[in-house]
């Protein structure tokens, strides 16, 4: 029989490590030493698709944020500009493409809420958590109207080309028959026909 030691502050550290999901921590600790001092830093985090869900587009990219941050009167005051790879459907011609999205990330974190803190976030000791932040811009900062560019054309809603490669005249085609279906005379030309 085999005798196995289980080491319960190793057992603990791991089940809140699955608990946190893989969160991206950054260190605060010399931010905090030198109140008040700004603190350079950059930092690449893996975000979950699923923050993505509704949304027609796939991470190609871990975020990249760079950027300074400093620590005074117990807030952290963090400012750097983010940007991420991304797969994207366009919402008017349904053609994939590649866009590179950046995005400002703005952020207080303090060490305790109050009635003025109800949209910073949270100091871990000496880290923050960077996720949250950067999941909130980058959803913020990411169109509702994806498109593959500016003037994207869309699809003819007749015959279902894509506009920005084919011509077609459907367009023509159906004015002409409204305006046809519009005239009040058309019911007059087919009266002498009967």
């Amino acid at each position: 029989m085999f005798l196995i030691k289980i080491n319960l502050k190793l057992l603990t550290n791991l089940s809140k490590q699955s608990i946190i999901h893989n969160a991206m921590l950054l260190s605060i600790y010399e931010a905090k030493a030198k109140q008040g001092e700004k603190v350079k830093f950059s930092i690449s985090c893996d975000l979950p698709q699923s923050i993505l869900d509704g949304r027609e587009c796939k991470f190609l990219s871990p975020v990249n944020l760079a950027g300074e941050y400093y620590y005074k009167n117990e807030k952290l005051f963090l400012d750097g500009v983010a940007s991420v790879k991304l797969l994207c459907i366009c919402d008017n011609c349904g053609e994939e493409f590649e866009k590179v999205l950046k995005f400002n990330v703005n952020e207080v974190f303090v060490e305790s809420y109050n009635s003025h803190d109800i949209q910073d976030y949270l100091i871990n000791q000496a880290s923050i958590m960077i996720d949250e932040p950067l999941k909130d811009n980058l959803l913020f900062s990411l169109s509702t109207k994806l498109l593959c560019k500016q003037d994207c054309k869309g699809l003819c809603s007749v015959c279902g080309k894509n506009k920005n490669y084919f011509s077609c005249n459907c367009e023509n085609i159906t004015k002409e028959i409204e305006r046809q279906e519009e005239n009040p005379f058309n019911n007059i030309k087919n009266i002498g026909d009967k």
